[in-house]
């Protein structure tokens, strides 16, 4: 279950539907403690209760043009470029409880540190991270 305070609009997350299924959706806003969204399949709404994060994947991050970098660090490391600004990202991905310990995610543009947390394993908290750093970069799942 996610809180109010870690939507953004524009994020990706799972609704649970009434039939049990997930649905993907893109967040497009948030009112007493309702969540809205779209989908392939059209608009969507959903009690907050209901919705949850999207684990990140190597898959999601080489679908989107992110290449692991295996000589940067001994943890997973993705680098990218977008408009010219050079970035890595690492992630601690859920199924690795360890690493979700010990690693604490960075993002680095332009080979300077601009954000580091100890929780950047879900595809929104992903989205949140670039926009901060001011990187525009649509994921695609």
């Amino acid at each position: 279950m996610m809180k109010a305070n870690e939507l953004m609009t524009g994020a990706f997350v799972y609704f649970n539907c009434f039939d049990g299924s997930k649905i993907v959706v893109r967040e497009t806003g948030f009112k007493d403690g309702i969540v809205y969204g779209d989908s392939k399949k059209g608009s969507h709404w959903c009690n907050i209760e209901k919705v949850e994060p999207i684990p990140i994947t190597p898959e999601i991050l080489e679908k989107n043009g992110f290449t692991e970098t295996k000589n940067y660090y001994p943890y997973p490391t993705y680098k990218h470029e977008v408009n010219g600004k050079k970035f890595l990202v690492r992630v601690a991905f859920p199924e690795d409880s360890k690493a979700t310990n010990r690693i604490k995610p960075f993002v680095e543009v332009d080979a300077r540190w601009c954000w580091h947390n100890s929780d950047c394993e879900f595809v929104h908290k992903l989205q949140y991270v670039l926009h901060l750093c001011e990187i525009e970069k649509n994921i695609e799942l």
